[in-house]
Parts: structure tokens; C-alpha cells; sequence
């Protein structure tokens, strides 16, 4: 089978197997012997992390869940999606208290990329409040992990993109809602050094990211438009389908390019009203782009890289700035980017958040970019940053340990429940997991 990322700029052939419970997954393992191989869920990491000469999908795999609807506790089949949680979970009262810009995404990716949301700065990573995992290993055993049972295990699993075995269900601690709706607010700022500052003076509130204007030049450069979001609490938990419109193929090449993204980006900023204030679903807020289904056909059949850049500087603006200059300098212009803060880390081995600056990137795929990224991280070497493996396309295995900080250690954990390492994925072959 032909698969991609969600990025679709890398396309493989697979051998896909679709075990329907965990007797078949050991089977697989054992029986067959397979090798190269990686867990995939609904393909939405970006590159080719999910992607391997052998794939164990889990898309048959029978579901179950069990809810305790009074301390706000699921356990669940890694297979099913934010999105199929938030119907059974919203209506009692209940959310997640760290989801991603997707609600497409599974469980058991949510553990494996450790995603992170618009709270972190306040409320951390995804896996800061899953109380346990289930988790095949490459010899086909069974395990339970938490932060009390097989800790090293747990905190390599969290964050480690599926290289440590295939997890089959986790136990996951939600957030208390009295509304699904948030009260909204749009800031917008007239430079990058106006946006770093409203950061510090709004970042009390739940939910803080910003739109950042990658195209803006001169006095305008990092010019942004804040969205912040809080809670209410008007008692309508009424879940309510979305609708969605769809983009069924890929679309030419040329739509995207640099005069119409420049164009989108001056629009984009100028339509948001300053100081505006509304009312605003949990799915449009926490989750735009579910509104068009494959929303990645736009941008053709080369398609897209995003890059998430992590910012530990004390002073996030000269690398920012640094940033922006070198894309717009290359012409390589990014059709929508984002400004996040985060809080600290929490020590799961190859998670990537961590105190400081997150900035997002969208790039159309094309035949330079990947020289201009080797540039790039030739720049990003400089100073200290590192990128989101779930969004990476191109990270050198050089600067894949110079920053992530606990790859010795993950690799011990990997080297001991792996140790013919079977478990594999064209990223981990690329930056030498």
C-alpha cells in the first residue's frame, strides 16, 4: 500500500497489517517476524514518522472504552480519536485538558508525539495527565506503565513516536467544563516586539496562541493577531456536529504561490477586528482546520512541510527575527505560522516542549527546500532551539542529538525492550534513533 504523511511529501509502499486485538499484534510480532516496523494510527504526523517498510495498523482493532463519569477518568483503546471521545465525553462534563489543533488525531499518537495545545504555558503536555498505558513491546509482551510502573518505560513511550513498542490503550485523567463554549478575544499587534509583549502581559489566561504574519516586512515584521481563550461556564454541554466542507484531490501546484500567500496573509491580518470579543464552539476554537477535510490538498501533489521550532532563548525576538528574514529571503513563504508559549518541560525523554518560544511554519514542498533547510538548521545551530519531531520532514540526525538532551537515555530504554531493534520509521533511520 502507498502511504504518506500528512504532509504528502514523501509517498512509500507498506506492508500493512490490521490486527484486531492484541493476540494478533503478538502474532505479527512473533509469528511473522516482521521487521522495520512502526504503529500507524490516522497518519497525521507530517513527515515520515509514521511511516516504515512494515506497518501495524490499528484501524481494525476492536474498540473499548470505560468512562467513570465521576472522577473524569477514561480508559480507552489507543485507536479512537479526540474527536469520537469528545462526543461521549462533552455532554457529561467533561474535556481534555491538553488537545492538540486536531481533534483527527488518535490516542495512542497523542502519547506517542506527547502533543501539546494553546495551555501550555499553564497546563503542560498531553501526557502530563494520562495515569497509564498498555503497551506491546518488540519481543511481544504486554505491559502496564505510569509514572509507578515501569517509569522509564512510561516516560520514553510518552513523546517517543512510537519506537518503543505498539500502544494499545491508555488511561487518561479529563477536565471538569460547564460550557463548550469559550469566551474569545482577539488582540492584534503591529510587530514582532509589540506581539512578545502582550504574551507576558496576557499569559494568565487558559488559552493563548498567535497568528503571525510571516510575510510582513520592515515595521510590520512579525505583526500578529493574538487569540485568547477561557472557559464559560453557562451550563450548554449539548454536543453539536460540525459541519464540513471537503477537498477531495489535490490541487494544482501554482494556486499556492508566493504572490497568493502574501496576499492571503495581508488579508487575513486586516480582516481581524482589534479588541474584538465573542463567543466561540470548543471545535472552532480548539480545532479550525477540522473544518475542511483534507485541508493538506491544497497544497498539490508535492505538498507541505511544517516546522515547529522550539525557542529557549531569553530573548525569543533575534531568532524570530532571524527566522522570518531567511525564508523571506529565499522566497520560500509560509502559508500560515503561529506563536505559542510554553511552560516547563516535564522530563519524558524525547518530548518537546519546554520553557520558552514555539514558532510554526507551513512551507509548500519544492525542489530547493530541502537545501534551504539544511541552511536553516545551519542557522537554527546557533542558538538554542529544537524542532518537533511529529512535524519534521528533514531534521539531520547531527542536529537531532545536539538538542534533544535524553536521546542517551531513551535509546537505553528502546536498546532494552527492543533489542533486536525491530521497531523502526524512516525518521528514526534519519536522525540515528
Amino acid at each position: 500500500m502507498s502511504l504518506s504523511g500528512w504532509g504528502n511529501n514523501l509517498s512509500i509502499f507498506s506492508n500493512v497489517y490490521n490486527p484486531e486485538n492484541n493476540d494478533e499484534i503478538i502474532n505479527i510480532i512473533l509469528k511473522d517476524k516482521i521487521s522495520n516496523f512502526v504503529t500507524r494510527g490516522l497518519g497525521r504526523s507530517y513527515g515520515d514518522s509514521s511511516l516504515a517498510d512494515n506497518i501495524i495498523s490499528l484501524k481494525n482493532y476492536k474498540k473499548f472504552f470505560n468512562f467513570d463519569e465521576n472522577k473524569g477518568i477514561i480508559e480507552c483503546s489507543s485507536n479512537y480519536s479526540l474527536g469520537e471521545l469528545i462526543k461521549i465525553i462533552l455532554e457529561k462534563g467533561w474535556f481534555f485538558n491538553v488537545t492538540p489543533g486536531s481533534k483527527f488525531v488518535t490516542v495512542g499518537g497523542a502519547v506517542a508525539s506527547d502533543v501539546h495545545g494553546k495551555n501550555h504555558h499553564l497546563d503542560g503536555s498531553f501526557s502530563d495527565y494520562v495515569v497509564s498505558l498498555k503497551i506491546i513491546t518488540a519481543e511481544g509482551k504486554l505491559y502496564n506503565c505510569s509514572r509507578n510502573e515501569n517509569q522509564q518505560l512510561f516516560q520514553a513511550t510518552c513523546g517517543g513516536m512510537g519506537l518503543t513498542g505498539i500502544i494499545v490503550s491508555a488511561k487518561i485523567q479529563l477536565l471538569k467544563l460547564k460550557s463548550k463554549f469559550i469566551d474569545t478575544q482577539i488582540i492584534k499587534t503591529k510587530n514582532l516586539k509589540e506581539t512578545i509583549v502582550k504574551f507576558k502581559e496576557l499569559n494568565n489566561n487558559k488559552y493563548i496562541i498567535a497568528w503571525i504574519d510571516t510575510t510582513a516586512k520592515n515595521e510590520a515584521k512579525g505583526r500578529s493577531i493574538i487569540f485568547i481563550g477561557n472557559h464559560l461556564d453557562d451550563g450548554d454541554l449539548k454536543f453539536e456536529e460540525k459541519k464540513t466542507i471537503s477537498i477531495p484531490i489535490k490541487f494544482s501546484g501554482f494556486i499556492l504561490n508566493k504572490y497568493t500567500i502574501k496576499l492571503f496573509n495581508k488579508i487575513y491580518y486586516h480582516f481581524h477586528k482589534h479588541k474584538k470579543k465573542f463567543k466561540q464552539s470548543l471545535n472552532d476554537f480548539f480545532y479550525p482546520h477540522d473544518n475542511i477535510n483534507n485541508w493538506n490538498n491544497l497544497y498539490g501533489k508535492n505538498g507541505f512541510i511544517q516546522i515547529q521550532i522550539l525557542i529557549e532563548e531569553k530573548d525569543p525576538k533575534i531568532i524570530i527575527n532571524k527566522i522570518l528574514d531567511f525564508f523571506q529571503e529565499r522566497e520560500q513563504h509560509s502559508f500560515l505560522g503561529s506563536i505559542k508559549e510554553f511552560g516547563k518541560g516535564n522530563g519524558n525523554y524525547l518530548s518537546f516542549p519546554n520553557k520558552g518560544y514555539t514558532l510554526t511554519l507551513e512551507l509548500k514542498m519544492t525542489e530547493k527546500l530541502n537545501e534551504v533547510y539544511q541552511e536553516f538548521e545551519d542557522l537554527l545551530k546557533k542558538h538554542k532551539t529544537k524542532i518537533y519531531l511529529t512535524k519534521d520532514s528533514f531534521m539531520s540526525e547531527q542536529y537531532f542529538k545536539k538538542t534533544y538532551g535524553n536521546y542517551n537515555k531513551f535509546k537505553k530504554i528502546k536498546n532494552k525492550y527492543d533489542p533486536l531493534n525491530l521497531i523502526n520509521s524512516f525518521q528514526s533511520y534519519r536522525i540515528g534513533i
